[in-house]
Order: C-alpha cells, then structure tokens, then sequence
C-alpha cells in the first residue's frame, strides 16, 4: 500500500505540472477576441475523450500516454513561444492534457488495493497548478522557465513507470464502495448527474470576496485540498458519511462566507470532497474498467460546465437557492448509489 501512495504522490505532482503549463498557456488566450470559444475547445478536448484514451489502457495497450501527452504539452509551449497560431495550440495543449490525464488517473487507480486516496491524490494536484500557472503568466514569468517543468515531468513520469503495479486487476476487485443492490446503468447515470450538478454547481458558488490574485491562490489551493481530504476520508468512514459531510456540511460555510473568505473557502473544500467519492463509486462498479470510470467523471465535468460558456446567473439570492437545492440533490443521488458498507472491515 505504501507503493501505491507513492505513486499517488508522484503523480500529484506530475498533474500539478501540467497544469502549470496548461494555465501558463491558457491565462495568454485572455488577450484573444475569440477567447471562449479557445476556451470551449479547450475543455471539450481536454474533458471529453479521457474514457476513451483510459479504455485503450484498461485493453492492455501499455502505450505511455503521460510521456505522449507531455510532449504535446511541451509542443505547445513552442507554438505559443513563437506566437503561432491560438487555436492549432489550444488544440495541441487540451489533446496533451488529456492524455496525461487518462494515463495517470488509470495507474494510480490500478496500483492501489481498494483505496481510493491515491487517485484522490493524482487529481488535487491539478488544483494547485492551475492556478501556479495562471500566477506565472501573469507575473510575466519568462517562457523559457516553464520548459523547466517538461523536462521535471518526464522525469517524474518514467519513476512512476517503475513503481506502478504491472498488472492491478486483483486490487481493482476490492474497491468496494458502489449500493449492489442497483443496476450497473442506474450508478453510472446517476453518478455522471451527480458530476455534472457538482460541476454546475462550482459556478454558482458565492466568493464575492474573490477579488485578487492572492485571495484565487487561496481558493484553488483549498479546493485541492479538499479533494485530497475526499479520498482520505471516504478509505476512513465510507462513501455514504463522507457523502452527507461534503454536501450539507458544505452549504452553511459557502453561504453565510459569500463576503469572508475564510468561511468560505472552508466550504469550498468540504465541497470538494464530494470528487472523491463519486470516484470511488465509478471504479467500484467497473472494476475492470478504472480509466473509463474516470473518463465519465470527466464528461460529467465537461457537461456541468458547457451551460457557463453560455449564460452566467448574477443574482446572489438565486446561486444561493441554487447552492442548498444542488447540494441536497447530490447528497441524496450519492448517498443512494453509494455503498452501506464500508471498503475494509465491512462497518458503516
């Protein structure tokens, strides 16, 4: 086990470094007239076809997709240097991107023995690096700095290669977090919905307070650790507490802290929790399957937040109502599908 938290570390910080590159990137789109739909591009392509990339993993095919995908990374990285084109390198970064993702996400969920910590811990890296990117690009940080973090990433991603479990299909049968007693369909429709409202759901958050740059290295750096805390705490009491924790005990800090960011940010990471079990619920019932339970998560983000590239709620009283409708809605769709007993020594 001890190996496999290893290997979720590592690649924390593998996906803290893409994302580095990713935002360093992106924050520059800011400048274009057509910058959202750079952006809608971007997501779509980053999001949509991790399933798929995470299928071909889940065949046999040992292809490195991480070493594949950072080197579209870095790619990009040389077209923005030389200020080419803005729609060939978002296309290039969001193509890299997902394949780092798919590849990471399916080795740390495979190496680990029924917890699902380490693949919590993979994806909080990503948190933290969005918004270390947008700094650097912000501060002007010169480009030649962030060619750095490609070199530090391939490094990183040929020690994990030796550290991941070659084949995992006996620790994939002991994720145990899923209700048996509902249809396949029925967990994974109703998983990809709870994905989508959380994503929705993200947007409609009140941080009226969020008005520097300092206050936004705040809010993503809670948001990481949130995920990482979902992952820990769902190995530690279950799907079913950890899901009624991260949806309800998150409503009071996200509304009464719209105006102090130290309450709400709380919120924000008890929010964020709820990734992790809707995770480990996904990889639960595919077992064979772990890169495309991922990939639906990740659809699930895309979905929730196509509506935001296209209308935004301004009312403070409505994201309000909106945030205690949501957030009960998720707590009951997760608390149904997910599993009464825990993972380990079979107690709730």
């Amino acid at each position: 086990m001890k190996r496999a938290y290893t290997l979720g570390g590592i690649y924390f910080w593998i996906h803290f470094l893409l994302e580095v590159t990713s935002y360093y990137i992106l924050t520059s789109v800011t400048h274009d007239p057509n910058v959202w739909i750079l952006l809608l591009i971007y997501d779509f392509t980053a999001f949509v076809p991790q399933g798929l990339f995470g299928y071909l993993r889940d065949l046999g095919i040992r292809i490195n997709f991480a070493a594949i995908g950072t080197a579209l990374t870095t790619l990009a990285l040389v077209l923005t240097a030389f200020d080419c084109n803005m729609f060939l390198t978002v296309t290039v970064l969001s193509i890299g991107n997902c394949l780092v993702h798919a590849h990471g996400a399916e080795i740390t969920l495979r190496s680990s023995p029924g917890k699902i910590t380490p693949g919590a811990t993979f994806v909080s890296g990503g948190s933290f690096g969005v918004v270390t990117g947008k700094l650097l690009s912000v501060s002007q940080v010169h480009i030649a700095w962030v060619f750095g973090v490609a070199v530090l990433s391939f490094v990183l991603i040929f020690i994990a290669e030796r550290l991941k479990d070659p084949d995992g299909s006996d620790n994939l049968r002991l994720y145990r977090f899923d209700n048996p007693k509902l249809g396949t369909a029925m967990v994974i429709g109703l998983a990809l919905f709870a994905v989508a409202v959380r994503a929705f759901m993200g947007y409609g958050i009140p941080t009226s307070w969020n008005k520097t740059m300092l206050q936004t290295v705040v809010l993503f750096f809670f948001m990481g650790a949130g995920k990482l805390l979902g992952g820990i705490l769902t190995d530690a009491v279950g799907v079913r507490k950890t899901t009624v924790i991260s949806t309800l005990g998150a409503v009071p800090f996200l509304l009464l802290g719209a105006d102090m960011m130290y309450v709400s940010v709380i919120g924000v990471a008890i929010f964020n929790m709820t990734m992790a079990v809707t995770l480990a619920i996904l990889v639960s019932r595919m077992p064979n399957r772990p890169g495309v339970a991922f990939g639906i998560t990740t659809i699930g983000l895309f979905m929730g937040t196509l509506p935001m590239f296209f209308f935004r709620i301004s009312s403070a009283l409505i994201n309000s109502i909106l945030v205690i409708l949501l957030s009960i809605l998720c707590m009951v769709v997760l608390y149904a599908i997910g599993a009464k007993l825990k993972t380990q020594n079979n107690k709730e």
